[in-house]
């Protein structure tokens, strides 16, 4: 695969209109592939704004992803993403 072929899959959109009069910035994700369902975009969505928001998550995944790239386990990480989404699903049986 050809990394600079890739299409993307979700867009971002960051508003930060709000931050100074109510402080609260907003964000829109669009699924602009047909390569994502509807849920799965969410929990990517979703999983974007922890790794982002949570010090300890973006310790472990962002930081060390950006920082440390020869030293991070994507297998692992994969691992860990899909028995969250795993226990995620059976609670919400």
């Amino acid at each position: 695969m050809d990394p600079a072929r890739a299409q993307p899959l979700i867009t971002f959109s960051i508003f930060s209109d709000l931050v100074s009069s109510h402080g609260i910035g907003l964000i829109r994700a669009d699924i602009i592939n047909k390569g994502i369902a509807d849920d799965e975009g969410l929990r990517c969505v979703n999983e974007l704004l922890d790794a982002y928001g949570k010090d300890e998550i973006f310790s472990m995944s962002v930081h060390a992803f950006n920082k440390k790239p020869e030293s991070f386990d994507f297998d692992d990480y994969i691992s860990q993403q899909n028995q969250k989404w795993k226990n995620d699903d059976q609670k919400n049986e």
